[in-house]
């Protein structure tokens, strides 16, 4: 039996997958995919040789069946088409990282991104807040922030009678917000309920983990915010707690003298 080309098979998947989607969900005589693809038949028997010759296809009981090669080939082309759609949408904002900043695709995939808008650059983080607001615990890490962007997040994340924030900054955020906002910020300290801690934050992206079930990061710009991505799968989860930790492990925690914390 002979093996098809790697290249040449990758191609008739791609140009096929049509085919293999409609005869994966069931088998299908010529006459019904010549009406299903409006085609002709000899247009019909040239794709089904083509996809018989590479064994995704075979003919049985008068009706031609997806192979179990042919149904798993249809399902990893569609699982990549699905990729790319999601890589697509995000690409706009993840061109605003330096070059040498890697984003896993485990949190790429099936994710919703959500770029700026000129005008209200803002209101891309409405959807963050929305999360957080519901969420009973919250962790991140933020390498740099817009002050009232920050206090939104702090006051989304404390909504409610039960809650836990822990959250890591750049020391150069956490100085810039505690001149800016003297008061907020020691109330965030000297909440009991509150973890803040400080360290190095080697991405160039901030990152929120809701309640173990939904994660996503901000890029920022010098302007302000390129926009955010959101995901819930459970692999984007164990991405984001990998980098949590992470950078948890080489922080720490913010004290004000005199206080339960002391700085």
């Amino acid at each position: 039996m002979e093996q098809p080309d790697p290249a040449d098979f990758e191609s008739l998947i791609a140009d096929r997958s049509g085919f293999l989607r409609v005869l994966t969900a069931a088998p299908r005589s010529k006459r019904e995919l010549t009406e299903l693809f409006d085609s002709s038949r000899s247009t019909i028997d040239r794709v089904l040789r083509s996809l018989a010759d590479a064994h995704l296809v075979e003919y049985r009981d008068g009706e031609w069946h997806a192979t179990a090669a042919g149904v798993c080939a249809y399902r990893k082309h569609d699982e990549y088409a699905s990729f790319l759609n999601d890589l697509a949408d995000a690409a706009p904002i993840l061109a605003a990282l330096p070059t040498e900043t890697s984003i896993h695709e485990a949190f790429l995939a099936g994710s919703t991104a959500h770029i700026a808008e000129e005008n209200v650059p803002d209101a891309v983080l409405d959807p963050m807040l929305q999360s957080i607001r519901e969420a009973s615990l919250v962790r991140g890490f933020a390498p740099k922030a817009l002050v009232g962007s920050a206090m939104d997040f702090y006051d989304a994340a404390v909504t409610g009678d039960a809650y836990e924030l822990e959250l890591v900054v750049d020391g150069d955020v956490f100085d810039q917000l505690y001149e800016l906002q003297p008061q907020e910020t020691r109330e965030a300290v000297e909440d009991p309920d509150v973890t803040l801690l400080r360290g190095p934050i080697p991405y160039a992206y901030g990152l929120w983990i809701v309640d173990d079930t939904d994660v996503g990061i901000v890029v920022y710009t010098e302007k302000g915010i390129q926009g955010c991505i959101l995901n819930d799968t459970e692999t984007a989860v164990d991405w984001a707690v990998e980098q949590f930790e992470s950078v948890k492990d080489t922080a720490e925690p913010i004290l004000f003298r005199g206080g339960r914390n002391t700085v």
